[in-house]
């Protein structure tokens, strides 16, 4: 049996069945407390659903206080586009994370097409790009079990132990990319939204060496959400739910082996919730909470500061890992600007801003 050393335990626990199985369904998308903020990354459909042009960034510091815990940025930039009479939506999305000695990236265009439906909208979209993954094999470190024993043969003679090793495990930087798409339908009255979509549509699979396979899963993304104004109308409150899961088989974990038991249950398992609530004055600044299922409590604060909107959330952990971390920081920049209009519907928001 193998130890590792303590530096690569948070890959070792969390990632390494990840890459070292050829080949195994591994998660790529983070979950986020201001999912609200960055809705046309997780859904292409909501591109350019705003009117405005925006550019977005967020960057999620997860685990604090645990050694190589999860660091993830997600860039969204996006903008309303008339084409021969259609009303489109155009954008552009990154993402990077960092686990341990594993780290995986996207990038990728967004288009969407919006359509009038039963007094809302009804966006459909499309995300296209490549996906990357790399695994730093020069970081792990094996050492012999406490007894001083080594599966290999040689060192039953009683002589001194060889060096460590373990073939199902690189030990070189290995990596892999391949093809990617998402596809979304967002829909949204007056008042409030719903949206669907899926990411990794063709479940990609990234060989990084010839022992070595990466595959991604589909992951479902549901989201709804709901603008109540209250007595006092500067006050509105807006509740919000996601709602994620993905087409990963539920992994029985037996000493030598792993054992694929059932892919339904494996998605119910797999399946993720959150319900959020934000209170907002004067449609500039608010302040709200989240619960996540079986991992966070969230608080979040931010504001609008003319073109400028800023966001931050504290995620307190309610599961097993609150005995290692003080909880996870999340911080979101959105920078938006007014999309170009033709010359009446510029005298048209001009008499508005009037009264």
């Amino acid at each position: 049996m193998r130890y590792f050393n303590v530096r690569t335990k948070i890959f070792i626990e969390i990632g390494l069945l990840l890459v070292v199985c050829c080949p195994l369904k591994a998660q790529f998308d983070t979950q986020v407390s201001n999912y609200w903020a960055v809705q046309s990354y997780f859904n292409p459909g909501h591109t350019g659903m705003s009117g405005n042009i925006e550019v977005s960034g967020l960057y999620r510091l997860q685990w604090l206080g645990v050694e190589h815990a999860p660091k993830t940025g997600i860039i969204v930039a996006e903008m309303p586009l008339k084409l021969l009479g259609q009303e489109l939506g155009l954008g552009v999305s990154m993402y990077d994370d960092k686990i341990g000695l594993f780290k995986s990236s996207l990038i990728s265009g967004q288009l969407a097409k919006r359509f009038k439906v039963a007094k809302g909208n009804l966006s459909v979209g499309l995300r296209f790009g490549m996906v990357d993954a790399s695994f730093d094999g020069t970081g792990v470190e094996l050492t012999p079990n406490p007894g001083g024993n080594s599966n290999n043969s040689d060192n039953d003679s009683g002589g001194e132990s060889n060096a460590p090793s373990d073939d199902a495990i690189p030990t070189t930087k290995v990596s892999g990319s391949s093809i990617d798409a998402a596809l979304g339908v967002f829909y949204e009255k007056e008042k409030w939204y719903t949206g669907l979509s899926v990411s990794h549509l063709t479940a990609p699979k990234l060989l990084l060496d010839d022992r070595t396979t990466l595959e991604m899963p589909r992951t479902y993304y549901l989201t709804a959400g709901y603008n109540w104004t209250l007595n006092n109308p500067l006050l509105e409150l807006k509740p919000s739910i996601l709602l994620k899961t993905m087409e990963m088989s539920s992994l029985k974990v037996e000493p030598d082996s792993l054992q694929e038991v059932n892919a339904l249950k494996g998605m119910w398992k797999q399946t993720q919730i959150d319900v959020s609530m934000r209170l907002v004055y004067n449609k500039t600044y608010w302040g709200g909470v989240s619960w996540r299922q079986n991992d966070a409590l969230t608080v979040m604060l931010g504001g609008k500061f003319k073109s400028l909107e800023v966001g931050y959330a504290y995620d307190y952990p309610i599961s097993a890992i609150n005995k290692v971390s003080s909880g996870s920081h999340e911080l979101f920049i959105k920078y938006v600007i007014d999309a170009p209009k033709n010359k009446k519907e510029k005298s048209k928001r001009k008499s508005v801003r009037i009264l």
